[in-house]
């Protein structure tokens, strides 16, 4: 058993170049696409150089344990995976094409049954494919999940990164701070707006931090109530807000929703604050 082992990892080891062009072969034309056949040449040659050591790596499982196969297949995974979300590749098109690699793979086994002059049992085939079947799934559960970790963490920091840029404190002077809202706000970027609100104020040291109300076009009750908390909490200390710029309809929302402005000190204008700020 180990021995026609050996002879067809090797046969596999030597046809892995001729493997991927047949591989390459099942490609369809699409534009973009890392796996098409009219790909630009770098990016095939990379491509060919991937898949031609996939061949190697999952004919090197034949000879491994499963811990063994797991660490090589997971370290080259996660590499592949990085490539492809750096090209903007789908899952559903890297799922694609792992078929595409299973069939081809098994054709080659195939040919290998055929050409080998060992004596090749059914059992040495079924033990095969125990082997290889175990290997190409662990190479797409593990691609998928490098893949996927990636994705949210991309996602994560580019959600971060949206936070802090819609509510960035701007210093105009050394102890005035504005803080333009734009766009629809809702209670999760309520709440973000008061944590980082509060955050920077207090890093940036400023003791007045006029809030500008005219990028935002509807509050409901409980983004109303959640800003006034952070107006509230900011009084807390020891920071004084001069809210500005709320429209006519926000301010009719506001005395429907029983909202008091009466303790806020409020301009109709960002400009008549900083001419104010200025003198």
């Amino acid at each position: 058993m180990e021995e026609k082992a050996n002879a067809l990892y090797q046969f596999l080891n030597e046809h892995a170049p001729q493997f991927t062009e047949d591989w390459l072969q099942h490609q369809v034309k699409a534009a973009g696409s890392d796996y098409s056949v009219d790909a630009p040449a770098h990016t095939l040659n990379r491509i060919k150089e991937q898949n031609s050591q996939y061949v190697r790596y999952v004919a090197q499982s034949l000879l491994q344990t499963d811990d063994e196969m797991k660490k090589t297949i997971s370290e080259w995974t996660s590499m592949t995976a990085a490539d492809r979300v750096k090209s903007q590749t789908s899952l559903t098109e890297v799922a694609s094409n792992s078929g595409i690699f299973r069939r081809v793979y098994w054709q080659y086994v195939q040919r290998f049954v055929h050409e080998t002059s060992l004596e090749i049992t059914m059992d040495d085939i079924f033990e095969w494919e125990k082997k290889i079947n175990y290997t190409l799934d662990y190479v797409l559960e593990t691609f998928t999940a490098h893949f996927m970790e990636i994705l949210l963490t991309r996602l994560s920091s580019q959600a971060n990164l949206i936070k802090e840029l819609s509510a960035p404190v701007i210093a105009l002077t050394e102890k005035v701070g504005l803080l333009p809202l734009i766009g629809d706000i809702d209670t999760d970027r309520a709440k973000s707006l008061m944590e980082s609100t509060l955050e920077q104020s207090m890093t940036e040291a400023i003791s007045v931090l006029v809030i500008d109300f005219s990028g935002v076009i509807m509050v409901d009750t409980m983004v109303a109530h959640q800003l006034f908390q952070m107006i509230e909490a900011l009084r807390m200390i020891g920071i004084k807000t001069i809210v500005t710029g709320i429209r006519p309809e926000i301010a009719q929302t506001s005395i429907q929703l029983g909202v008091d402005f009466s303790e806020i000190e409020t301009v109709s204008t960002l400009k008549d604050i900083i001419l104010k700020i200025m003198l």
